[in-house]
């Protein structure tokens, strides 16, 4: 299994033509989108729920979280499952941009008044290689309090991941 230790990286990718990214040290692993099995009474956000290595994991459909049109599942969407304080989740996103090493201390706070509707799950922005905004997800904070018991606990077995 590939783990990432620094905390300065991240993976960069895009929801509804916006720049955001995750920290790479809560990754578990990125899947190629499939249609996530729906479960019903789940919220609307919660696309539904995949299979990973024996853990069914909720999926976030970041398009709806965020406000946006949600659209059709194509081969260039992804499902990034993280890992955070022993909770795993997935999130549906429309594609991955690029890995990024940011210096220390060029992760700023995120910004207390935005129009946009995602702001209340950011952890941090910082700049690109461009000067453009990169806003770092908390997936977590993607669930609402209410739904927080959609979250489960990862299963992860070491031994049966070494890698070889």
């Amino acid at each position: 299994m590939v783990t990432f230790d620094n905390n300065n990286e991240y993976l960069r990718f895009e929801v509804n033509e916006r720049v955001f990214a995750v920290p790479m040290n809560t990754i578990v692993i990125i899947l190629q989108a499939t249609e996530p099995v729906k479960i019903p009474e789940f919220p609307d956000y919660i696309e539904g729920t995949v299979n990973y290595d024996g853990n069914i994991v909720p999926v976030i459909n970041s398009r709806i979280r965020f406000g946006y049109p949600s659209a059709e599942i194509t081969n260039r969407n992804v499902i990034i499952i993280c890992e955070k304080e022993g909770k795993c989740a997935g999130i549906l996103i429309d594609t991955i941009l690029s890995f990024q090493r940011i210096e220390e201390g060029s992760l700023k706070p995120p910004p207390n008044l935005n129009e946009d509707a995602s702001s209340r799950y950011l952890s941090g922005v910082f700049l690109d290689e461009n000067e453009q905004p990169v806003y770092v997800i908390d997936v977590l904070k993607m669930f609402s309090e209410n739904d927080e018991h959609f979250i489960p606990e990862l299963k992860n077995d070491k031994a049966d991941h070494e890698d070889n």
